[in-house]
């Protein structure tokens, strides 16, 4: 697997203002001081307001699932920006626990879904709140994280156990056991006045030895721990302001160790179903089973987990 290092962003700097403050990917690099050129860190800053709450505005979910689900999906909206992809990132959690499933995936040009599959009783009888953690409501599980390029490369897929308290525990293990590469993640998600916001701060260190803890030297180890004390200061008020632009707090937390900013990428929700996806699929199914599947009005009704379209076809797969 490869990662972005596009060095463009020693080119020019994009202004953020005019684009959304709640709804973007803000890649950056940290080269050491503001003199140097040669990027030492790579770093990402996402925070999701509107993709985020029109998703979970769809589902009837507890907010302890909310919150989960928001920090996937502003984790992996950040993935996205992080390798070499002309595809789509998935990341997908299963476990034993009330919470079966979490999945979230984002295209290489920001179309982002996601949703939760629950045993609604088990959670109805358990006390959770926002601050639930992600082993009491998914138990013993693992985390997947797939990359799938358009066209004719390799598909990639890496597995972790679920490990840590929250979705961003379990990507840093990853980062950590299958890429070998220092990994920070600082996410936060919050519900306020009926919106949700998500929000994370990523750095990872660039090195001859990919990054790897073996493979940095005593000076590259300084300047990761310096970075790594700068980003966990970061405030919740910071993170998770909406009208505090993303190129200022980048500034405002990395100004002395050479921040340079490259272009956003828009995240948006937006579904990729269709009613043709949907007929391929339909008649994937043999045409003897197609008979136990109609409704008691003879129609075959297809909702989508993800944007809850429903979608109804007549027994010979016309759509109505």
């Amino acid at each position: 697997m490869e990662f972005s290092n596009d060095t463009g962003f020693l080119k020019t700097t994009t202004l953020l203002s005019d684009l959304p403050s709640n709804s973007f990917v803000v890649p950056f690099y940290l080269t050491g001081s503001p003199i140097n050129k040669t990027p030492k860190i790579r770093g990402r800053i996402c925070r999701l307001v509107k993709p985020v709450t029109d998703i979970l505005g769809r589902h009837n979910y507890p907010d302890s699932v909310n919150s989960i689900l928001a920090e996937a999906m502003v984790v992996t909206s950040c993935l996205s920006t992080t390798f070499k992809l002309d595809g789509v990132i998935t990341l997908q959690a299963k476990g034993q626990g009330p919470l079966k499933t979490l999945f979230c995936d984002v295209s290489s040009n920001g179309h982002m879904r996601a949703y939760a599959a629950l045993e609604a009783q088990t959670l109805e009888t358990m006390p959770l709140s926002q601050e639930t953690t992600l082993p009491l409501l998914m138990g013993d599980g693992y985390m997947a994280f797939t990359i799938e390029p358009n066209g004719p490369n390799q598909r990639y897929q890496g597995i972790v156990d679920l490990s840590g308290k929250t979705v961003s525990d379990a990507v840093i293990s990853w980062f950590k056991n299958s890429e070998q590469v220092h990994t920070q993640f600082i996410t936060m998600t919050e519900k306020r006045d009926g919106f949700w916001v998500a929000a994370t701060l990523m750095i990872q260190k660039i090195a001859d030895g990919g990054g790897s803890e073996d493979g940095l030297l005593s000076h590259e180890k300084a300047f990761w721990q310096e970075a790594n004390i700068f980003a966990q200061s970061v405030a919740s008020e910071e993170l998770l302001n909406p009208k505090l632009e993303l190129e200022t707090l980048l500034f405002r937390l990395f100004h002395e160790l050479g921040v340079y900013i490259q272009p956003p990428r828009a995240i948006i929700d937006k579904c990729r179903c269709s009613n043709d996806k949907v007929e391929i699929m339909l008649r994937s199914i043999n045409k003897d089973e197609l008979p136990n599947l109609v409704d008691e009005n003879g129609e075959l009704v297809v909702d989508c987990e993800f944007c809850k379209k429903r979608r109804v076809f007549s027994a010979d797969l016309k759509t109505h």
